[in-house]
């Protein structure tokens, strides 16, 4: 008897303490104020975009850390080479989405964005501080006595080590950042800009960073929906999980924020220097060989998330990927690093597509070499939110190999590139 009314001074008291709605990840309500400020996740092109007469869009890929390391790591590269700056819009997905939203912030609010950083912050073990919140004591009680949720914990961690509690308002102007979820109401992509906030009658600027990164990896089976409510009638909820299954490049976003750009001109009046769309492709190898040689593939994760869920997410969207490419007019396969984007402008013009892929490293290296190891390891690196110190070299160094290779070939963006137009040959 004594248990029973211990346990229900406790419930009371936690629910006294905790309200009903305790989710960071709640969107304001702005119904019948002013409109608010546009931030960097906006449609709308701006003279940022346009003032240096070329378009480059980089697109950042899932896949947990694995991604957020290659992402980062490419980054660096084209920072290296002074094509970084030069982006005007980056779309990023799930893990991709950790260095897209940290890069946009910029020193000012997130932290310098060079290699030893940038290696600290993107290395860091997301999944264990994650697993080690869900027991901390005020985490217990609003887990199990509110609406708070094991994705609400993601959002504490990604604060504590990237973000800083920062809002849209903080993004820098330029670049663009879109970060794309899947919308389980309708299944179809939601990307967080000033306008889909708009219509939830609410202000994209007073939301969290954090709570978007969240929204765009919440992988379904170990995180929850990220829930955004409608305002201004009758509540209406919509509920957010992983980009990946919509499109898990990035590039769908992307595509839509230079479709809506073109709509009434053409693509060589806006960006008559050149178009570039440059796709970050952390996809992993389609093969697990080392499974033959093991009893069993579980590990400690297993006890608590199954990570053959990842493996099969993983396969879906490999398949996925090559279709929704090709479904866009991106004719290119793991073997190509170039292709085009068409525009459906009177001018028929088009982007030039570099696809920077880890899995182009099955195809460039030797087999018979010492280099096939390594692209072995990187090539298999499995889907989590952490790396180890290995695992960071090789995507690092995977990164420095393939942006190499571009920039040797002259497929970066250069003074005489300048925007395609007209019928395109056919190969």
């Amino acid at each position: 008897m004594r248990r029973i009314v211990v346990l229900l001074v406790v419930s009371v008291v936690g629910c006294a303490l905790l309200p009903g709605h305790w989710r960071p990840g709640w969107n304001m309500n702005w119904y019948g104020k002013p409109p608010p400020p546009m931030t960097a996740g906006s449609w709308q092109l701006t003279d940022q975009e346009t003032k240096d007469g070329r378009f480059v869009g980089l697109t950042l890929s899932g896949g947990g850390s694995r991604a957020a390391n290659f992402g980062a790591a490419v980054m660096l590269e084209l920072q290296r080479r002074g094509v970084l700056e030069q982006v005007d819009v980056i779309s990023a997905i799930s893990g991709g989405g950790l260095p897209a939203a940290y890069y946009g912030l910029g020193e000012a609010h997130a932290g310098p964005f060079d290699e030893p950083t940038v290696r600290k912050r993107m290395g860091y073990s997301f999944q264990r501080d994650w697993l080690w919140r869900w027991f901390y004591p005020h985490n217990i009680f609003r887990y199990w006595l509110s609406d708070f949720t094991r994705s609400d914990i993601m959002v504490q961690v990604f604060n504590a080590n990237l973000f800083h509690s920062k809002t849209y308002a903080d993004f820098r102007p330029h670049p663009k950042i879109l970060l794309s979820s899947t919308l389980r109401n309708t299944h179809v992509r939601f990307t967080f800009t000033d306008e889909t906030f708009a219509e939830l009658h609410s202000n994209l600027a007073m939301y969290q960073v954090a709570n978007a990164v969240n929204a765009t990896s919440s992988f379904p089976g170990a995180f929850d929906d990220v829930t955004l409510e409608k305002y201004g009638g009758t509540p209406e909820y919509q509920h957010l999980y992983d980009g990946g299954p919509m499109d898990n490049l990035g590039v769908q976003a992307l595509t839509e924020y230079l479709l809506r750009a073109v709509t009434g001109t053409n693509l060589d009046t806006l960006f008559p220097k050149g178009c570039l769309v440059l796709i970050v492709d952390a996809a992993p190898a389609k093969t697990n060989d080392e499974l033959a040689f093991i009893q069993s593939s579980r590990s400690w994760v297993d006890y608590l998330v199954n990570t053959n869920a990842l493996d099969a997410a993983d396969t879906m969207l490999g398949n996925l990927r090559t279709e929704l490419l090709k479904q866009m007019g991106i004719r290119i396969v793991d073997q190509d690093v170039s292709g085009t984007l068409p525009m459906p402008d009177p001018h028929q013009c088009r982007c030039e597509v570099r696809h920077v892929a880890l899995r182009h490293l099955l195809y460039s290296v030797d087999p018979d070499t010492e280099d096939m190891a390594f692209v072995q390891r990187v090539t298999r690196i499995p889907t989590s939110f952490e790396v180890t110190p290995e695992q960071q070299d090789d995507l690092f160094h995977a990164a420095k190999m393939l942006v190499g290779d571009l920039d040797e070939a002259k497929l970066l963006p250069g003074e005489a590139t300048r925007t395609q137009c007209g019928a395109a040959k056919k190969k």
